[in-house]
C-alpha cells in the first residue's frame, strides 16, 4: 500500500468535526452507516457511546442528545476517480427519534463530480414497522473504464471484454453523467428480535457492543435477528445505459451489531426486474442470494464466554457467499434496424454495472470496478478482523475530539468467477483470486476502510466506508 494513501486518509480524519445540538455530557454516536455503491446507507440502529474507561453500563445514567450533527471533510483515493476531496454531513435525530439525513459530495483529479442525499429511518408514527429510505445520487464521471463487449469486435463470446477469460486491457474509456435513484420500503416482521419491538438501541463502550444486540443469539429467524420484506423501486442511468425496475427481497439480519458485527449471520434472497419502462436499455430479470457469517474467535478458539469482562478485544472471522443468475439472458426482441439495414437485436440483459459482476469495493477487491461481468457469478470471501489496543488518536486532546474509538487490522482472501451459464462445475473452473490486507478505523460509530489487494493483474488500493461484508 502506498504511504501517501495512508497520509491522505489521515488528513481526511484530522479535518473531521463532530458536535451535537444538545449540550449533554454524552452525545449519541452516529448510527450504523454503510457506503453502498458510492453513497452512504444506514440501517435501523442508534448507538449510545459510553465515555472512555467507563465501567458504568446503565443506560438510565447515559443521556442521549436530541439531535447530533457530524461533518467530515475528507481526502480519498480510488482507481475509478483517482485522488479526490469532498465532504460528508450526517444529521441524526432529525424530526423523529431514529431518523437521519446524510448528504455529501466529492470532486477528483480526473474531473469526476458526485453528490448524494439520503434519508434513513423515516417511518409512520402509527405504523413503526414500515421504514422508508429514499436515496439520490448524481454526478459526472471524468474517465471510467467499462469492460463491455462491442458488437462485431469480439466474435469469440468466451473472450469478450468482461468475461472470465478476457484480458484486463479489453476495455473502453467513457465519460458522462450518472444518475441513481432508489426508494427502499422495508417491513419488519414480528418475529425474532422484531417480535416485541420495532426500535432498537444498542449500547457501545468505545465503539464495541456492550448490550442491546439486534441478533446473533440463535440461528432460528423465529428466535433471533430481524427479518425484513423489502420492495425497492430503482432507476439508474450511467452514460447511455439506463435501467428502471423493482427489487423484491427477503432479508434476515441476524448480526449482533450492524456496523461492526462480531457474531451472527446475514441472509438475503432477492429478485430484480426491469420491464423495459421509461428509457431502459432492455428488460431483464436476475435472482441472487447473499449469505454472511461472523464467528467470534475469542469464544470459539480461546474459550472465553460472551459475558467474560477479561476477554481480549474482538477477533472475528467473517465469511461471505454470494451468487447471482440472469434469468432472461437468452431472451431478445427486434427494436428497429441498424444503419446497415439489418435488424437491431436487443438482448434482455442488465447493464454491465449491475447484475452478475465482480471487481471493486466489495467483491474481488484487487480488481477494477466491474472488471468481470456475465450471465452468472459466484463469490467466496473470508476476512480476519482484530481490533487492537493501540490508538494514537487518544494521545492528544485535539485528536480525541475526532471520536476515533478503535483501530482494526484485517486480512482477506477471495475467490470468484463469472460465467455464461449458472452451472456449479463451470463456476468453479478457472476461478479468479484476490488477497490482501488493510485496516479499519471506527470514528464516531462510522467504519472507515483502507484495503490493498493483489491478484494476477497487479496491486489495487481501495479506500471506502464500512466493511466489504
Amino acid at each position: 500500500m502506498k504511504l501517501n494513501n495512508l497520509i491522505c486518509m489521515s488528513i481526511g480524519l484530522m479535518a473531521a468535526l463532530s458536535f451535537g445540538h444538545a449540550n449533554e455530557p454524552l452525545s449519541s454516536g452516529m448510527r450504523g452507516n454503510v457506503f453502498n455503491s458510492a453513497y452512504l446507507s444506514a440501517d435501523s440502529l442508534e448507538q449510545i457511546a459510553l465515555p472512555e474507561n467507563s465501567d458504568d453500563y446503565d443506560r438510565s445514567e447515559t443521556k442521549k442528545s436530541k439531535m447530533s450533527i457530524t461533518a467530515l471533510p475528507f481526502g480519498v483515493y480510488s482507481e475509478i476517480f483517482k485522488w479526490g476531496v469532498g465532504a460528508f454531513v450526517g444529521i441524526q435525530g432529525l424530526s423523529q427519534e431514529n431518523m437521519s439525513l446524510y448528504m455529501g459530495g466529492l470532486v477528483s483529479t480526473n474531473d469526476t463530480r458526485y453528490g448524494f442525499i439520503q434519508f434513513r429511518e423515516f417511518y409512520l408514527p402509527f405504523f413503526p414497522r414500515l421504514y422508508f429510505e429514499p436515496d439520490i445520487l448524481g454526478g459526472y464521471f471524468g474517465i471510467l473504464k467499462m469492460y463491455k463487449d462491442m458488437p462485431g469486435m469480439f466474435p469469440d463470446a468466451e473472450a469478450r471484454p468482461g468475461s472470465n477469460e478476457s484480458d484486463d486491457e479489453d476495455y473502453i474509456e467513457v465519460s458522462g453523467s450518472d444518475q441513481w435513484y432508489e426508494f427502499n420500503i422495508r417491513y419488519l416482521l414480528p418475529i425474532g428480535h422484531g417480535k416485541e419491538k420495532a426500535r432498537f438501541h444498542p449500547i457501545l463502550k468505545n465503539g464495541i457492543l456492550v448490550s442491546g444486540e439486534t441478533g446473533g443469539t440463535h440461528w432460528n429467524p423465529l428466535k433471533s435477528g430481524r427479518t425484513f420484506i423489502d420492495m425497492m423501486p430503482f432507476y439508474r442511468k450511467r452514460i447511455s445505459f439506463a435501467t428502471t425496475g423493482l427489487e423484491f427481497a427477503l432479508t434476515h439480519d441476524n448480526m449482533d451489531f450492524f456496523n461492526n458485527p462480531t457474531r451472527g449471520s446475514y441472509k438475503k434472497f432477492a429478485l430484480r426486474r426491469d420491464w423495459g419502462a421509461l428509457d431502459s436499455s432492455a428488460p431483464w430479470t436476475v435472482v441472487e442470494t447473499d449469505w454472511r457469517w461472523y464467528l467470534p474467535l475469542n469464544e470459539l478458539l480461546f474459550g472465553y464466554s460472551q459475558e467474560d469482562p477479561s476477554k481480549p478485544l474482538p477477533r472475528v472471522l467473517a465469511l461471505n457467499f454470494w451468487t447471482i443468475q440472469t434469468l432472461t439472458w437468452d431472451a431478445w426482441h427486434i427494436d428497429g434496424t441498424n444503419p446497415d439495414g439489418s435488424p437491431k437485436v436487443v438482448y434482455h440483459r442488465p447493464p454491465s454495472y449491475t447484475g452478475a459482476y465482480l471487481g471493486g469495493r466489495y467483491r474481488m477487491r484487487a480488481f477494477y470496478e466491474g472488471r468481470f461481468n456475465d450471465r452468472a457469478a459466484i463469490y467466496y470471501g473470508a476476512e480476519y478482523r482484530q481490533i487492537i489496543k493501540w490508538n494514537p488518536f487518544n494521545s492528544w486532546s485535539l485528536t480525541r475530539k475526532l471520536k476515533i474509538q478503535w483501530l482494526q487490522l484485517a486480512a482477506f482472501g477471495e475467490l470468484g468467477r463469472v460465467a455464461p451459464e449458472w452451472k456449479l462445475s463451470t463456476l468453479h473452473e478457472d476461478m479468479k483470486w484476490s488477497a490482501g490486507g488493510g485496516f479499519r478505523i471506527m470514528m464516531n460509530n462510522l467504519v472507515l476502510r483502507v484495503d490493498a489487494g493483489v491478484s494476477r493483474e497487479g496491486l489495487l488500493t481501495q479506500m471506502y466506508v464500512d466493511h466489504a461484508f
